[in-house]
Formats: C-alpha cells, sequence, structure tokens
C-alpha cells in the first residue's frame, strides 16, 4: 500500500487563502520531522497534513502553464489550469532531503526537468475543502535550465506562458494555483 510522507496538522499555521511565508525552522522541520503513513488514513485524518513539494516552473522568464485533459484521473479536475508540478513523497523519494528529494522526482517525471534552480517561497495550508485540509504545499520557484514539456500528454498540455497569459484563464485556475498567481501578482505588479 502507498504511503505518503506527513506531519501532525498542529505544526502549521493556520489555513489561509494565501501564500504563507515559510519560516526556516518550520521547513527545517517539514524536511527533518516528517514520517510516513498509508496514505489512505492520510486522505481522511486531518491530524495529518500529507507534505506536498509544489513548483512553479519558470523557464527563460516564462513559467509553465498547464491544463488538465479529460484522460487525467480525477473528474472535477478536468479542464482546470494550474501551474504547479507537484505530488505526494513516497519513501522511495527519500535521500537526504525528503521535500527536494520528492522535488526532483516530480520534475523529471512530469515535466523532464533534470538541470534547476528551487528556492523555496511559501506554505500553502488552506481549509477551504476535505482535500485541503490533510495537504500541505511546500511551493517552490525552480528555475529551469531545460525546457520543460509535459511528460504525460494523456493527462495534461501546456506551454510556456507571461504573467499576460495567465489572468485570462485565472477563473480556471485550480486552488493551489491561483494562491501561486495571486503571489507571482503581488510580486510583479
Amino acid at each position: 500500500m502507498e504511503q505518503v510522507y506527513v506531519l501532525p496538522a498542529s505544526v502549521f499555521p493556520p489555513p489561509q487563502n494565501r501564500l504563507i511565508p515559510l519560516e526556516a525552522p518550520l521547513l527545517q522541520k517539514i524536511e527533518l520531522e516528517g514520517f510516513f503513513i498509508e496514505r489512505p488514513r492520510a486522505e481522511e485524518d486531518p491530524t495529518y497534513r500529507q507534505i506536498i513539494p509544489y513548483a512553479l516552473v519558470r523557464y527563460r522568464g516564462r513559467y509553465l502553464l498547464m491544463r488538465r485533459t479529460q484522460g487525467g484521473g480525477e473528474a472535477r479536475l478536468h479542464n482546470r489550469y494550474t501551474l504547479g508540478v507537484g505530488g505526494h513523497i513516497n519513501p522511495e523519494d527519500v535521500g537526504d532531503n525528503p521535500v527536494l528529494d520528492g522535488l526532483r522526482r516530480e520534475l523529471l517525471e512530469e515535466v523532464g526537468v533534470l538541470r534547476y534552480t528551487a528556492e523555496p517561497v511559501g506554505l500553502i495550508v488552506m481549509a477551504d475543502s476535505p482535500v485541503s485540509l490533510v495537504h500541505a504545499g511546500v511551493v517552490f520557484v525552480v528555475d529551469s535550465e531545460d525546457e520543460p514539456q509535459v511528460v504525460e500528454v494523456d493527462k495534461l498540455e501546456g506551454h510556456l506562458a507571461g504573467l499576460e497569459e495567465i489572468w485570462p484563464v485565472y477563473e480556471g485556475l485550480e486552488g493551489w494555483s491561483k494562491v501561486v498567481a495571486d503571489w507571482l501578482g503581488a510580486r510583479c505588479f
């Protein structure tokens, strides 16, 4: 059975609908004190939050904007846009730093990125749905040396976009991507 990396929900700041500044002590706690539990338990137990490395991928000043297609498994996400590359951390990901190791795997699996720098910029902790209650996103801006390309073309389509291309699809963005877009917009304007 799949296991996912979690921390007690009590270690996180209160839920907010914005990117929360990520203090170094909390990032260190996330990286060093997490542990694995079976995913079905993690999906139902709000006393834990599953840690999701969530990357905003930038290449030559433009951002990877993806749209989930009908081929994806989660029907409620079909045709929704996302700015984030990320996913659960599993035991096979873990080396020196489970968050960075999970990020590395997701970037390679989802968009074929091998060469990059990653800067942690914030935390997503929300409570707007049952899914949000059991997840926390560690948000990174990833400056890629490789041009990102969607790998799972049966589930996603994507292209590089400037901010002027992101704003027209804002209402179609997934919740976490709206948080990231709001943060990005505040930094650029």
